[in-house]
C-alpha cells in the first residue's frame, strides 16, 4: 500500500516511519520492564564507583551548562515561546490579587491553559526578578541527577542521564518550555506505586493532572491498580484523587468559573481546530496518529481515535496488571497513547512518556536518592550560573564569543586594525546583556555612527528589559558613551538592552561603494560597571 497520502505539498511518510519507531521503541520498553530483575544490582570496585560517579556528575554539569546556556541567549520571546509570556503575565495578576485565567495579548489573545502545579513554582523567580526558566532548569536537572546518582549501583542509568543531557530537543526546549517544573512529580509518583503508596499517588496524580492536563491519561492505570490489588483503599484513592485536582483549582473556580472552563478546555479546541489545524501544517509535522489523520482530511476521526484507542489501552492495562505487571509501566503506556492521539502531539509531550517510562524503571531500585539528587541540581546549577554569567558583562562585539548574544538587528561580524566589530544593519537592534546582580550600573558602549556627511549627527536612544535608559548624540569616529542603567530595570539572568538609532543609510546610497545594508551604527565593545 503506497503511503504517499493527500495532503497537498507535504510528504507524511517520515512522520509514518517516526510513528512506528517510536511505538516499537516503546513496546520494547514495556517487554523490558516486565523482565526486569529489581534485585540485580553491579557491584563494582571503589575505584569503579569513583569513575562512576564522576561521570555522573560531569553529565550533571553538562546538562546545565548546556541548558543555562541556552536560556542566556534566548530571551522570552511571544514569537518563541507566547506561553511563558502569558505565565508571566497571569502570575503578575495574581499577585494584583486577579484571577490569572483571563485574556491577554501577547500580542495575539490567549489565556493561560495549565493549572498552578505548572506555574507556581515560577512565582519565587519572578519575585526575585529573576528568569523564569530557572525553575525548570532546575527541576529538570533533578530527573537527571536521579538517574546519574543512581548509576554507581546501576551503570546503565549513565545512559540515561546522557539521554537526557544531550538530547537536543531537549536542549532547544528549555529556552521555550514551561512542563519541565512538574517533571520531578513524575519519578515520585512511579515510586508511590512501586511501593503501593495508593492514596500518596492519587494525590501526585492529581497534581499532575492540575499541571497538565494531558496526564489525566495516567489515571486508569492507578485506578486499577488500586481496584484490584488494594480494593479497600479505592474510595480513599478517588476521593484523594479529586481532591488534588480541585483544591489547587477552587479559588479560581470560584473566581470565575467561565473563564477556567475556556482554559483549560475551550481555548485548546478553538486554537488547534480554529487555527492550527485550518491554517497551518504544523500538525501534520508530529510523530503520532493525528498528523496522518489530518494528512488524509479525516479531521472528524481524530477524536474518535483517541477515544477508542484509550479504551484499548486500558482493557490492556486491566489485563496486565491483573497479571502482576507494574501499573507505572502502564500508566506510561496510557501517556504514550493519549500523547500520539491528542490534537497536536508536539514533541516535548513524549518528554514526559520517556520520562515516566524512566522512573518506572529507576524506582526498581532498592534506594532512591531523593534529597542527594535535589542537593547535586541546586549546586549543579548554582556552579554553571556563577561559570557562565561574569558579575558584570563585557561583551566584545565583533569576536565570535559575542555572536550568540547579538540578538537582532546585526550585521556579521568585521575586523578593523586594532579592533574587531559589527554593524547594526537598520534602526534598531537588541543586545543580550546577562547579569547575576540588579544593582545599579553603568553600560558603556564603544561604537562609531555611520555619517554620509561631514559634520552629521547620529541619535542613540537605549533601552534595558522596557526601560527607557537615555539617549545621546554622537558625532563621527569612535568613541565611548555611557548610559546608566538602574536596578530596577535588571532581571538576573539575560536581559535584552535595545537599541534605537534615529536614521541608517547604506554606502551604495551615499555614494562610498556597493554596500547595499542600511548602517547606523558599528559597536566594538559593550560593558556594564557598578554606577
Amino acid at each position: 500500500m503506497s503511503l504517499a497520502l493527500n495532503f497537498p505539498l507535504l510528504d507524511v511518510r517520515p512522520f509514518w516511519l517516526a510513528t512506528l519507531l517510536v511505538v516499537a521503541n516503546n513496546a520494547g520498553l514495556v517487554g523490558l520492564l516486565r523482565r526486569a530483575d529489581a534485585g540485580h544490582e553491579f557491584a563494582p570496585t571503589r575505584a569503579g564507583r569513583a569513575a562512576i560517579a564522576a561521570a555522573g556528575i560531569a553529565l550533571l554539569l553538562i546538562a546545565a551548562h548546556a541548558w543555562l546556556a541556552q536560556i542566556l541567549t534566548v530571551p522570552l520571546d511571544a514569537q518563541r515561546a507566547d506561553m511563558l509570556i502569558v505565565i508571566q503575565l497571569g502570575i503578575r495578576r495574581l499577585l494584583q490579587g486577579h484571577t490569572p485565567y483571563a485574556m491577554y495579548q501577547v500580542p495575539w489573545p490567549a489565556t493561560l491553559p495549565y493549572g498552578p502545579v505548572m506555574w507556581a513554582p515560577m512565582i519565587a523567580p519572578h519575585l526575585l526578578h529573576a528568569d523564569i526558566r530557572f525553575v525548570t532548569v532546575l527541576a529538570a536537572l533533578f530527573v537527571t541527577a536521579l538517574c546519574a546518582l543512581a548509576a554507581p549501583r546501576r551503570p546503565e542509568w549513565l545512559v540515561v542521564a546522557a539521554a537526557i543531557a544531550f538530547a537536543t530537543d531537549v536542549r532547544t526546549f528549555m529556552a521555550i518550555g514551561h512542563t519541565p517544573t512538574y517533571w520531578p512529580l513524575l519519578p515520585i509518583f512511579a515510586w508511590c506505586l512501586r511501593r503501593r503508596r495508593w492514596v500518596a499517588a492519587a494525590v501526585v496524580c492529581g497534581l499532575l493532572i492540575v499541571g497538565r492536563t494531558t496526564m489525566v491519561a495516567v489515571a486508569p492505570a492507578l485506578l486499577i491498580a488500586v481496584w484490584q490489588r488494594a480494593r479497600p483503599d479505592f474510595g480513599r484513592a478517588v476521593a484523594a484523587l479529586g481532591a488534588s485536582i480541585a483544591l489547587p483549582l477552587l479559588p479560581f473556580a470560584i473566581a470565575s468559573p467561565s473563564s477556567l472552563a475556556y482554559a483549560f478546555y475551550g481555548s485548546y479546541q478553538s486554537v488547534i481546530k480554529g487555527f492550527v489545524w485550518t491554517s497551518t501544517d504544523w500538525a501534520q509535522h508530529t510523530i503520532g496518529i493525528t498528523g496522518l489523520l489530518l494528512a488524509q482530511g479525516w479531521s472528524r476521526a481524530v477524536e474518535p481515535v483517541q477515544i477508542a484507542a484509550m479504551a484499548v489501552v486500558i482493557a490492556l492495562t486491566w489485563a496486565r496488571l491483573r497479571r502482576g505487571d507494574d501499573p507505572a509501566v502502564w500508566a506510561a503506556c496510557g501517556l504514550l497513547v493519549f500523547s500520539m492521539t491528542t490534537l497536536w502531539p508536539v514533541v516535548y509531550v513524549y518528554f514526559d512518556v520517556f520520562l515516566l517510562f524512566a522512573s518506572a524503571a529507576l524506582v526498581r531500585t532498592e534506594r532512591i536518592p531523593w534529597a542527594a539528587s535535589a542537593a547535586a541540581a541546586v549546586v549543579a546549577f548554582a556552579l554553571t550560573l556563577l561559570v557562565v554569567v561574569a558579575p558584570r558583562a563585557s561583551i566584545d562585539v565583533g569576536g565570535a564569543n559575542a555572536r550568540p548574544l547579538l540578538y537582532a538587528g546585526f550585521s556579521g561580524d568585521e575586523r578593523a586594525v586594532d579592533r574587531d566589530f559589527s554593524w547594526i544593519d537598520g534602526t534598531r537592534a537588541t543586545v543580550l546583556v546577562p547579569s547575576l546582580r540588579r544593582r545599579d550600573a553603568a553600560i558603556r558602549i564603544t561604537c562609531q555612527p555611520y555619517i554620509a556627511s561631514r559634520g552629521g549627527r547620529q541619535q542613540l536612544t537605549a533601552a534595558l528589559n522596557g526601560v527607557v535608559l537615555g539617549a545621546v548624540d554622537i558625532g563621527e569616529g569612535w568613541q565611548d558613551v555611557s548610559f546608566r542603567a538602574p536596578a530596577r530595570a535588571w532581571q538576573i539572568g539575560v536581559n535584552e538592552l535595545e537599541l534605537f538609532l534615529g536614521s541608517a543609510m547604506s554606502p551604495r546610497d551615499a555614494g562610498e561603494g556597493d554596500d547595499r545594508r542600511r548602517l547606523s551604527l558599528a559597536i566594538d565593545r559593550l560593558s556594564v560597571a557598578d554606577d
